[in-house]
């Protein structure tokens, strides 16, 4: 399918998508907060965790859920444009090798999804942990 917008107007609209402080982290953050569980942000190591719990040795992802790949199998992705196949999987390859890497450095690692967020499953997992 074409795309309905020029690749100037494309790419202005991608250039708008944020990487830090995405709902999904505002949310993921409030929640910590309410359970007074200390934290830092977009700590520079490994992967950039968008949270980590320090005195935990627990890094937390937050993926999106299209940017990450969820879901998308390999008769999805043979529909995609080679850009876009490239791209997510690129990041699914990353995000396997940072997650391997801060476990062998001992860090507990925590991937929580978009949609486990938007309905309210993250906090499950996070508990689980915590």
């Amino acid at each position: 399918m074409a795309d309905i917008f020029s690749v100037e107007k494309r790419s202005w609209i991608m250039s708008r998508i944020r990487g830090k402080n995405t709902k999904i982290e505002i949310t993921v953050g409030k929640w910590l907060k309410k359970k007074r569980i200390s934290f830092e942000r977009h700590v520079p190591m490994t992967g950039n965790p968008d949270f980590v719990l320090t005195g935990r040795k627990i890094a937390i992802f937050v993926d999106g859920d299209f940017w990450h790949g969820y879901r998308i199998g390999p008769k999805k992705l043979g529909k995609m444009k080679k850009f876009w196949k490239e791209k997510i999987s690129k990041n699914k390859l990353r995000d396997r090798r940072v997650t391997r890497t801060l476990k062998k450095e001992g860090w507990e690692v925590i991937r929580l999804w978009e949609h486990e967020v938007h309905n309210g499953r993250f906090v499950g997992k996070l508990q689980q942990v915590l």
